[in-house]
């Protein structure tokens, strides 16, 4: 019974039911909204992988894969994968001729910043040019396998462009975690392309076009690897850093990146199912670096546990070729470009080296089928 005088039309309302407040986010405009978002994503989404290019060139990836391997016309029968490091020490011309295989089947798909993922990048993205591949020489390298790696910006960058959603969750930093899977939701870094590189690739230069004439500039060394360059000129980290510097970078407080050796372990699994033998090779670099590393316990600690996980890796390659310090490749001081990285003359030294230890591996040698893990490193003569 309401009191005396009192006013129903004052009354208290009843509170909003809950299936208004429901309509409210998930109404029709809520659902206009989510269809944008999804054709958003699925028409950036070809986008995503698009080359850059800037005054020097493709980015270095993407000129590996399209003019070293996509364009070539001889299929590519023996191969290195690696980084930068490989890039400067191999000179496949020299190792063909040393081992007498034809140089056009021989072939340095090595990129500038390359890692373990952009090799299993480049091995799924192109199965079908590497069908005739027999042998695969694979750089190990302490510093591109480390965990702290998976922060650097062109690394990252990789992974925006072409990384899985479960590879993305493989990386340790939350915030790097975080931030690949919002691009994986909705591509922004990895479509973010320059105009050049806009009408670049709707051009697709060849080498030597007038309007842009070198696209492939980074599948070559920079000057400062060729014997001519004056490096006095240059004030390039690489060529200023300290030892000690070059050395920590490389093995210190040294962590196994989960992405990385995710990519590895594909990238064997896949050799061994299309029956490609594989050798694996750490390449040299600066003595006084090597130096460091046996004298500081940290560094030493690192450059075992790199190499402890290199020996448990499987299935076994056909060989280890563990060559860091120069003078177990025949190297000399003058033959380092820098602290990691061998220089033009230094380069024709280690492909003949190379070369040398290839030769029992020869491609026209063909595998045994015994089965099992180690089918792909039995050979016969």
């Amino acid at each position: 019974m309401e009191a005396p005088g009192s006013d129903p039309s004052t009354s208290p309302s009843p509170p909003a039911s809950t299936k208004a407040g429901t309509r409210r986010w998930f109404g029709s405009s809520a659902w206009i909204a989510l269809g944008v978002f999804a054709l958003g994503r699925f028409a950036l989404e070809p986008l995503r992988d698009e080359p850059h290019f800037d005054h020097h060139g493709m980015d270095a990836f993407n000129a590996t894969e399209t003019y070293t391997l996509r364009k070539q016309p001889s299929p590519v029968k023996v191969a290195f994968f690696g980084s930068s490091q490989s890039l400067w020490a191999i000179i496949a011309d020299d190792v063909a001729r040393e081992t007498g295989l034809n140089p056009a089947e021989v072939r340095n798909l090595s990129s500038e910043g390359g890692t373990p993922f952009d090799l299993w990048n480049l091995i799924r993205r192109n199965e079908e040019h590497l069908r005739e591949l027999r042998l695969a020489v694979v750089e190990v390298n302490p510093f591109v396998l480390r965990q702290s790696l998976d922060g650097d910006s062109r690394v990252q960058t990789d992974f925006y462009q072409h990384a899985t959603f479960s590879e993305r969750m493989l990386l340790k930093n939350r915030a790097n975690r975080v931030g690949q899977i919002a691009e994986w939701l909705m591509p922004v870094r990895s479509v973010r392309h320059s105009l050049e590189s806009v009408v670049l690739n709707v051009m697709d230069p060849e080498p030597g076009n007038p309007i842009y004439p070198c696209p492939e500039q980074r599948t070559a060394p920079a000057s400062d690897w060729h014997a001519w360059h004056h490096k006095s000129t240059l004030a390039k980290e690489r060529l200023t850093l300290s030892p000690d510097a070059a050395a920590k970078r490389m093995v210190g407080n040294w962590r196994l990146s989960k992405l990385q050796d995710h990519s590895l372990r594909q990238s064997l699994d896949w050799f061994v199912k299309h029956r490609v033998r594989v050798v694996f090779h750490e390449l040299p670099v600066h003595p006084e670096v090597m130096k460091k590393v046996r004298e500081v316990p940290e560094y030493e600690e690192g450059h075992a546990k790199f190499v402890a996980y290199i020996e448990s890796l499987k299935p076994q390659p056909l060989a280890r070729l563990y060559t860091p310090d120069p003078a177990d490749c025949g190297l000399k001081v003058e033959h380092m470009a820098d602290r990691t990285h061998i220089n033009e003359n230094g380069a024709h030294l280690y492909s003949r080296h190379m070369a040398e230890k290839l030769r029992q591996f020869l491609p026209e040698l063909d595998l045994v089928d015994v089965g099992g893990e180690d089918a792909h490193v039995r050979v016969q003569q």
